[in-house]
């Protein structure tokens, strides 16, 4: 089974599911979005969305609570559609309190059955605001949390992710991106905490993915990050680069189907 284990809701929905079989792609882990950069029309709005995704990135978005609920929403009504293709995980705030943050969980993620809790976008130096989401996922039976890892979190955000990590041995924590330009550091944390993994959309280089997916292949996690990545692509370069069928066959879907348990 291959398994896309990170992208957003792009619209329309059914483009996703085509090139999901054109790929021979079996199922997608499917992050909520509150922007469709896929939908702008020109350059002007592009760079628009970019300056969005880089005030977002930069923690500079605020909560944004109303605005996660609408794109939770939209993320329940693709999986609706096609629950046989989609695995859902669902955006939550930091820095909420820790009531506050225990029922926007039970509301949005576990009413709605999704399987874990991201991307979360924090600002360098906002990892401490994380703490309420690793103790609601203690709570709520080990939910795993999804963190982006690339710019603009250097290591010492890396560190702090990886502390939390250690604290809460039970909570899966996937690291986005390889770690980004922190990648060769990142690798080292990786082989000494068990629950901590590495998704591989948005890989700094090719050379980057086939160092990282050879030298710890059960903890990496195979990722698109569409709209930002190519399906075909993707999986085509995990196949490129990985020394063996036994290593292609653990990114491209054991590793993830074995952590959310997910079967046929």
């Amino acid at each position: 089974m291959i398994i896309d284990g990170h992208s957003h809701v792009t619209l329309p929905v059914e483009e996703h599911i085509n090139a999901m079989n054109k790929a021979g792609v079996d199922k997608t882990v499917l992050f909520s979005t509150t922007f469709h950069p896929e939908t702008s029309k020109n350059f002007d709005e592009v760079g628009t969305s970019i300056k969005f995704l880089n005030d977002l990135l930069a923690g500079k978005k605020g909560s944004m609570i109303e605005a996660r609920k609408r794109a939770a929403s939209e993320l329940a009504a693709a999986i609706t559609r096609y629950p046989d293709r989609y695995i859902g995980f669902g955006a939550v705030p930091i820095g909420l309190d820790l009531q506050e943050t225990l029922q926007y969980v039970n509301d949005v993620i576990c009413k709605n059955s999704l399987a874990g809790m991201g991307e979360f976008t924090p600002g360098s130096g906002q990892i401490h605001l994380m703490r309420n989401i690793f103790r609601a996922s203690l709570e709520f039976n080990n939910l795993p949390v999804w963190i982006h890892g690339f710019f603009p979190l250097t290591f010492q955000d890396i560190n702090e992710i990886a502390a939390l990590a250690l604290e809460y041995p039970k909570t899966p924590v996937i690291l986005g991106h390889l770690g980004g330009c922190n990648w060769l550091e990142t690798i080292n944390l990786v082989k000494e905490i068990p629950n901590l993994y590495l998704d591989t959309s948005a890989y700094y280089s090719t050379f980057v993915l086939g160092a990282v997916i050879n030298e710890v292949p059960d903890k990496c996690l195979f990722g698109v990050d569409r709209p930002f990545g190519d399906l075909q692509i993707s999986k085509d370069t995990i196949l490129r680069f990985a020394n063996s069928t036994e290593i292609s066959d653990a990114v491209l879907g054991g590793n993830i189907a074995r952590l959310l348990q997910i079967t046929e």
